[in-house]
Formats: structure tokens, sequence, C-alpha cells
């Protein structure tokens, strides 16, 4: 590990290669046991991912799979070549989102494949009693135990890729990750990880996956599903949740037979199981089974199984403490006194005087088609009727959270995790360090650089931290042996850091601003070495005064708050700080990092987010427009600057266009902080979850539930308090009145930034 005065060694230069190098992966010394990350293990990692993306194009560019043919998007114009003509080519359009439909389905398929699979590991699912029982390797002692039994992996147990790249998204979701594996009892599983030695000899110097005869027997064997996903039938069999019926649904409806003429742009929405829109009927209850009826399903299937004595199994959410995402100790091992706040739900799904099992699970069997709406409105009615405990009322909105527009077994909607992940996948793809012939010498320097990002974490516990590419594939591996990661992450911060999936995309910038700073800080060198427009701003931005290059007061400048929920921080602005850029530049470091070979900001996770259906639309638009645009000027004008300074040094910066290719067309976007996720329409249906309102007042009546009340002057108290509770209200009320926040260890103070909010 680096300490944090070492200076890292050079990074090695990017040379363009045409042949295949495969030395640097031939011989890696890996094992099947959970370990921290290393040079190997991250290669390793690199040839799994380059399994995936090349496994991913040979779907997506399979004409006629599931029956969508590429004659439905018409001939193509030869004609057309310049990229601004690609982009308004519609026939290009069209091919690109038959072949985004194709591996949506296909993700799909994989994600249900997974799901068989998990069901068949084994493992005593969990109790509620486990969580009261003191020292329980069921609950308490599931995750932090180095002595832990694990998995014995041989060649013949490892699935396909398919069900591997599912496990792998899973895994990068460590806290989901974790309460799936407790509840399921899969201790062994989780201690284990993902076994390297396996995985790197199944993966050839071509990044094909290739296993034996034997291996591929066990799996049907097992699970009674072929190999290849693509050789599973057409259909899913599901049984009605209302009548229990079984039904054959097809994958999906959007099928044409072969050479399928051209008839304007196809709808690619369709009604199946994989498709955006399950619309299926039963004949036998005259039930239509939909995804928000599966979703409700799923919540009154886990009520049943909390209530019944001979299952006892918490609810989803219910299991990990939200500050530091451990396992709450028992009553009788903790300060607590009675149960940790987290159970609340359990206990509250469980009082007799509301009949939770007639109010929750009775949805399924009236006559009405239920949605998860319906289930937060009796379930609000309990938390009236039966009132909360400090800190409880947010566990309830975490087991909420489990069941919007989330039917699977598992904490998280896997399918949409998969296509988040996929942009990571293409530009570790597109940087290609495999085929580098310093692969390794860049390995050891971005874990090094990983356990710096921990630091950073760790002195400012309150920030969210943006990793740069080259840190994430490192974070990435660590994540893929979860009962190591955990032990790290706990022993470096005291928390079990979890990987946010999703974030703003306008927030991530400013995260990402942020933490370039603090690290720049802590170690006197570059964060993103890299020379792309956008880290070029950045840069600039940090060695800018900030209160000038943000509109903040002299006042101010000395405890800049980001307009985002971080924790206050010092903004001295040492001339250090200009020193270290400018170096960055002199020393020709930069010259060996160009924008588009570079690991900038790591942008997986980054979505538009879920509007706030408490608004008024006009008016939350207005909010959500105000803060992207606010973000965007001050990158804009710190890339100017950078612009100019470079121009006085002989130097020059890429313009701000950018253009990638999703499928074969391409699509211009504003930088690298904006994710180019495409969800086809119709193929991955996003539905926003809905709000639950924020209960708590702030001073002098500025706040009511959810929302800023009378006009607001800059630097009003909008909310003032302590306690997890408290930060939610204060997020909730800074996303109203465009505001900053300050937490000071347990205090939350957000503030009103300018006047202008009360025109909103």
């Amino acid at each position: 590990m680096s300490s944090s005065g070492a200076v890292l060694p050079a990074p090695p230069a990017y040379v363009e290669v045409d042949t295949n190098i495969p030395s640097a992966f031939e011989k890696l010394s890996l094992s099947n046991s959970p370990s921290d990350p290393s040079p190997e293990t991250c290669l390793a990692h690199l040839k799994l991912l380059f399994a995936i993306q090349g496994m991913k194009e040979d779907v997506g560019y399979m004409d006629g799979l599931w029956g969508l043919w590429d004659s439905r998007a018409g001939p193509l114009d030869q004609s057309v070549q310049g990229v601004e003509d690609k982009m308004q080519d519609q026939q290009l359009q069209i091919l690109s989102q038959l072949r985004e439909k194709r591996w949506a389905l296909f993700v799909s398929r994989a994600v249900e494949r997974y799901r068989a699979w998990w069901r068949l590991l084994g493992g005593r699912p969990l109790r509620e009693d486990d969580m009261m029982a003191r020292n329980s390797t069921a609950y308490v002692e599931f995750p932090g135990s180095a002595g832990s039994e694990g998995i014995e992996w041989r060649e013949e147990m490892l699935p396909p890729l398919d069900v591997l790249m599912v496990w792998h998204t899973h895994m990068l979701n460590p806290r989901a990750f974790l309460e799936d594996c407790m509840l399921a009892g899969l201790r062994g599983f989780w201690s284990t990880g993902m076994p390297w030695r396996l995985i790197n000899a199944a993966i050839t110097t071509s990044f094909a996956y290739t296993v034996t005869p034997a291996c591929k027997t066990s799996w049907t064997a097992l699970t009674g599903l072929a190999w290849s996903n693509v050789d599973d039938p057409q259909t899913i069999t599901l049984p009605c949740p209302r009548c229990t019926t079984n039904l054959q649904i097809p994958w999906t409806t959007c099928s044409n037979p072969p050479g399928y003429p051209f008839d304007g742009i196809p709808d690619l929405t369709g009604t199946g199981y994989g498709d955006g829109n399950l619309q299926h009927h039963c004949d036998s209850c005259q039930t239509t089974i939909n995804k928000p009826l599966l979703c409700v399903a799923k919540f009154t299937n886990d009520v049943n199984c909390l209530l019944n004595p001979a299952i006892n199994r918490p609810m989803p959410g219910t299991l990990l403490d939200l500050r530091n995402g451990k396992p709450p100790l028992s009553p009788s091992a903790s300060s607590w006194g009675a149960s940790p706040p987290a159970t609340f739900p359990n206990r509250l799904l469980k009082k007799r005087n509301d009949n939770p099992k007639m109010q929750v699970t009775g949805l399924i069997v009236s006559g009405v088609q239920p949605t998860m709406n319906d289930v937060r409105e009796k379930v609000e009615k309990m938390v009236r009727r039966n009132g909360s405990g400090a800190g409880s009322g947010v566990y309830v909105r975490k087991m909420m959270a489990r069941y919007w527009d989330n039917h699977s077994p598992f904490a998280l909607d896997l399918c949409s995790a998969i296509m988040r992940q996929g942009v990571f996948v293409e530009k570790m793809h597109k940087i290609d360090w495999l085929h580098s012939p310093a692969a390794r010498a860049t390995m050891e320097r971005l874990v090094a650089k990983y356990h710096r990002f921990f630091d950073v974490m760790a002195k400012y516990p309150h920030s969210v931290a943006v990793p740069t590419l080259d840190v994430d594939l490192a974070w990435h591996t660590h994540q893929l042996s979860p009962g190591a990661y955990y032990r790290y992450s706990v022993a470096k911060t005291d928390k079990f850091i979890d990987h946010d999936d999703k974030i703003d995309e306008d927030a991530l910038g400013a995260h990402f601003a942020w933490t370039s700073k603090a690290y720049q800080d802590m170690y006197g060198e570059v964060y993103s070495e890299c020379t792309c427009w956008y880290c070029e701003a950045v840069r600039t931005a940090v060695i800018n005064p900030i209160g000038r290059l943000l509109g903040i007061s002299t006042q101010e400048q000395g405890n800049y708050l980001l307009p985002f929920p971080f924790v206050s921080l010092t903004w001295a602005n040492p001339p250090g700080d200009f020193l270290v850029a400018e170096n960055f530049h002199a020393s020709g470091q930069a010259r060996l990092h160009p924008p588009d070979k570079s690991a900038h900001i790591s942008s997986h996770n980054a979505v538009k987010t879920a509007p706030d259906l408490t608004i008024a639309k006009p008016r939350r638009e207005v909010v959500e427009r105000r803060i992207a645009e606010r973000h965007r000027r001050r990158i804009d004008e710190a890339y100017e600057k950078a612009r100019k300074r470079a121009e006085l040094k002989g130097r020059t910066i890429p313009p701000k266009g950018e253009y990638y290719t999703h499928w074969g067309f391409p699509y211009a976007y504003y930088g690298p902080y904006i994710s180019p996720v495409w969800y086809t329409p119709g193929c991955m249906m996003r539905i926003p979850p809905a709000r639950w309102p924020v209960v708590k007042r702030g001073r002098a009546g500025l706040v009511r539930p959810g929302r800023v009340e009378g006009p607001l002057r800059q630097g009003d108290v909008v909310v003032r308090g302590r306690g997890e509770e408290w930060m939610e209200a204060a997020v909730a009320a800074v996303v109203e009145a465009v505001g900053v926040v300050e937490a000071r260890e347990v205090e939350v103070v957000a503030v009103a930034a300018e006047a202008a909010v009360a025109s909103l």
C-alpha cells in the first residue's frame, strides 16, 4: 500500500500496438481464495470484462435473434460517411435500437438464469430469531470473520458467461449483495467471491470463455437450463400471482418472420416478460399480469414469509445499519437496550392490531389491479397508527425501496444494473490496458492509487468521493472478493462502504471536482491523469479561488459548502495547487495520457435523477433545470480559463464536442461525467420510484413535508437538526430550495443558496 507521503511512480506511456500481447496475463499468480486487489487479480478482471464485451457484441449483432431482423431497418445508404450525416440516418438509428433490444432481452434472460442458479446454491435462510442472537454467524458475524467457511471451487462448478456477468454485477453493489446473501444464508458464497484462478484459466488470450464438456453437462443437470442463453425456451413459466396457475409467457412479442420488410420506425416496446410493458392475461382468474402486479406479489410473499413462524424471514432492507452498512448488534449486546431501528419494519408488520396479513396480502386476492402505491398507503397508515421510534422511519423507506420497479428476489433490479455497468465495461475495452506492454506496471499504480482513494474517504466520511476509471477497476476487483472487501473497508473507515450504483449525472460532476481537490491536497498530485477537456476544466477549477468560480462571497470562501450533501471542506487554495497542475504538463506526464485512452471520471453510475413527484411539474422542472444549468455553467467557465491558460503555455485542449458510437450509431454528449447509457424506448422501461414525504419540520416553519414554505433569502436556515432523518429532510429541502448542505458530525444544516428560489 502507498503511504500518505509517498509519491506514485510516473505512469507508463500508452503505446498503440496492433498485435495481441498476452504476456501480461499469461502467467498470473492467482488463487480461488478471496484477496485484496493485486495487479494479477486486476488483470484477470480485465480479461473477464473483455469476454463480457465480446459476448455483448456477438449478441447485439446476431441478425434474426429472437425474430429481430436487421431488415426491419430498411436498406442502409452506403453513401453516408460523415459523423454528422450518420446522426441523421434513420436506418442506422433503427439498427442501433434493434441491436440494443437483442442485448436487453439477453440480459433479462441471463438474470432469470442467475436466479435459477442462486436458488440451488444451498444455505439456510435467515430467520428473525438469528437477528436477536448474540454472535450469530447467520447475522452479526456473517460478513466479518476471516476464517468463515468458503466454497472449494472446481472447474465443473463454473456457470455460463452470461450468468457470471450477472453475478459480477450483483457483487458490484456490495450492501445489496451482502443483504441478499444473508437472507439466503449463503455465507460460503459471500466469503469466497470470484474464483479468479478458474476464471482466468477459462478465458483464452482471444477472450473466449471456454470450459470442459463436463462443466456444461454439470450446469444442465443442476439447473435444467441450456449452457447457452439463446438455446433456452422462448417462453418462461410463471405462476399467476392471484390464482397460482402456471402460465407460459413469451419473452418478447416483438418478433417477426425472416425478411420482414421496413415499414417505418418499429415499435420495440413489446408485452412479453423481457419487454418493457409486460401484459399477459390469465384465463383462469381473468387477471392481467404486469410488472407492477409482480412487485406487489413479491412484497406480499415476503410479508407472508415474515409472519409464518416456520419461516420467520425478516423483510429485505431491515438487515443493515444505514449509517455504517453493518448488521446491528443484538439488543443484549448493544447500547440500544431494545431492538435496533433497522428492524422496525419487521415489528410494524407483525402488529396484531393492524392485521397486516389481511391488509397487505389481501391486495392480491382483491378484484383490483394493485400497485406498490397501494401498498405504500397501507404501510403509511400502519406507521401513523403505531408511531415509529427515533431513526426508524427511514428503514420503512429503505424496505419499500426494495420493491419499486423490482419484482426480482434480489435487493436491486439487476437488469438495469447490468446496463449501467456496461458503460464501465466498454470504457475498459476502449482504453485497452491489456494490450499495453506496461499493463502490469499500470495495474501496480492503480492499486496504489485505490488505497489512496480509500484514505480520502476515511478522512472525509460524510462526503461522496468519485473514482477515476483506474481507481474504479481496483475498487471493483476488491468488491469481487466480498469478504475481503468488507474487512478492509470496516478496518479503514469503520463502515462497509457501498459503491453507489446510481448518482445524478450533474451531482456526479460536482462530487468529482471535490474529490480532485481533496486528493490533490492530500498527496500533492493531480487526481485525474487525463488531458480531455473536462479533466482540464476540473483541474483549473480546483486551482482557482473556489469562491470566484462558484459565486461564493469572500466571507464564505474559507469554508465552502458544495451544492450537494457534502461535508464542509476548507479550501485554503495554497500556491502549490497551481504548481501541481502545471507540473503535470511540464513534466511530460500529460503527453502520456491522450484523452481517448486515459482514466478520467468513472461515470457508469451516472443517471438522470428520478423527478420528485411531490412537487408540481412546472416548478419541479425549473428546479431541476436550474441545478443542472448552474453546474454546467461553472464547468464551462472553468474550461474557458483552462483553454486560455493552455494557450499561454503553448498547449491546446481538446474541444468539448465528443462523439461515441452506440451499436454503430454515433451520438454526441457534453462530457465524460454524463452517462452514455441508452435505454431504447420500451426495451428496458424505467419507472421512477415514488418519493416518501419528509416528515421532519425545520426552524421557523420554513419546511413542511417535502416542501419549502414561503420566500427564502440567501443564507436563510431551512433545516437544522441532528440525526439520520434530519439529513434526509435537509437533502429534500436542498433539492427544493436549490441550497447547500453542511454536515458537521451529526449536526445537519441546510441554508438557502440564492434569493431566486422565491420566484420558483
